[in-house]
């Protein structure tokens, strides 16, 4: 028959100690950081517990450490249940460093019909009470230390887990904070390297977020003039509409699914066409030790290249005939394209509906191989 524990002062500030000795151990590579929660856990029978870094807007689980979680559990948690967990909003709206029970604020049985209830949580027997610290990691990221424990040991359990959590809080959080300086040092490394051999065009670096980290001189100047990128309170935007959507979409990509090839887009403006080359840059080796908890986020190398300037008479491009296949009003709706009109103005000054305007536009697009308009934009620019 097992021992029946008590949670008096003592029991409780041992606990807090072995958790903030596993802590130290783990932020300087002499532990692992599942060694965190399972120090909490072991304490508690019946209970596991999970310690992870997650940016909910990017749908990305940085960190997870865990004990006592079933590995299938846990992979579906780090795919999918972690982005659709009812608690998500209390602990995204809560202040930094709030400890909490979930029977006091949010308890389990209130979304009792979700997904995440039936499908994650209520499988793995009796696990629905639970305990937990929030820190902020950096900008989007919540760092989150709980433990989860059967409904029927809550009055036993409760008041120990929050009372151990609040004793490791400044653990966590000197974790926390050493983790942001180093993150901060090797991004700092990694888009200075990055801008070291472009000196040749204007090149900067972003984070997925579109933030400025790093820009050179060249860079630095076209922000100034806003044209063609601009950097207003350091948030990079395309000065042609459809660019920056593609700008956008493109950054995106590189966050949630890790892209390592680079990507290139065109479009013209002020009567020059500008060329847009994106390049994820590699981190390098895996991190480990205090690192691991907050990892360096992604970063993108941004080229931009002056193609041609626009000059005092577009140029006849009837070499795209033989090579694309291209008809004579083909032809003429492509000068008028380089010539910086729209589809709406050609259909205009063509006297075409705009349907046929934009047909005409497929046919080109299909016929040159360019998936969108600002490809063609680049082929044409490299014509004339």
């Amino acid at each position: 028959m097992r021992a029946v524990v008590n949670y008096d002062e003592a029991r409780v500030a041992a606990i807090a100690r072995d958790v903030s000795e596993a802590i130290d151990r783990a932020a300087f590579d002499s532990g692992d950081w599942n060694d965190v929660p399972s120090a909490l856990a072991r304490a508690f029978p019946g209970s596991f517990g999970a310690f992870w870094n997650i940016n909910y807007s990017q749908t990305d689980m940085s960190f997870l450490a865990t004990h006592n979680i079933a590995p299938d559990f846990l992979k579906s948690y780090a795919e999918h249940f972690a982005f659709i967990n009812p608690w998500t909003e209390y602990w995204e709206n809560i202040r930094n460093g709030t400890v909490a029970a979930s029977e006091v604020v949010a308890p389990a049985r209130s979304f009792d019909r979700t997904e995440f209830y039936n499908d994650w949580l209520k499988p793995q027997k009796d696990v629905e009470a639970a305990a937990g610290l929030k820190l902020v990691g950096g900008q989007g990221e919540i760092v989150t230390f709980l433990m989860h424990y059967p409904l029927s040991q809550s009055d036993r359990y409760e008041a120990a887990a929050v009372e151990v959590l609040n004793r490791v809080k400044s653990a966590v959080d000197r974790s926390i904070s050493l983790a942001r300086l180093l993150r901060k040092r090797s991004e700092l490394a990694l888009s200075g390297a990055a801008l070291l051999e472009r000196s040749r065009c204007a090149a900067f670096v972003v984070d997925t977020n579109r933030t400025v980290r790093d820009a050179n001189a060249q860079a630095a100047e076209l922000f100034s003039k806003g044209s063609p990128v601009s950097a207003l309170r350091r948030r990079v935007c395309l000065s042609d509409k459809e660019a920056d959507v593609r700008f956008g979409q493109l950054l995106r990509a590189m966050a949630n699914a890790g892209a390592s090839e680079r990507s290139t887009l065109a479009f013209r403006n002020a009567g020059t066409a500008w060329e847009i080359v994106l390049a994820p840059l590699q981190a390098g080796a895996e991190t480990s030790g205090i690192l691991s908890l907050l990892p360096p986020q992604k970063l993108v190398l941004v080229l931009v290249t002056e193609l041609k300037p626009l000059a005092q008479e577009v140029p006849e491009l009837a070499n795209l005939a033989p090579l694309f296949g291209l008809t004579k009003a083909e032809i003429v709706f492509c000068r008028k394209l380089l010539a910086g009109e729209s589809v709406s103005e050609i259909a205009d000054s063509q006297k075409l509906s705009v349907e046929t305007a934009r047909t005409r536009m497929k046919s080109i697009l299909h016929k040159t191989e360019s998936p969108r308009q600002s490809q063609l934009m680049l082929l044409l620019s490299r014509f004339s």
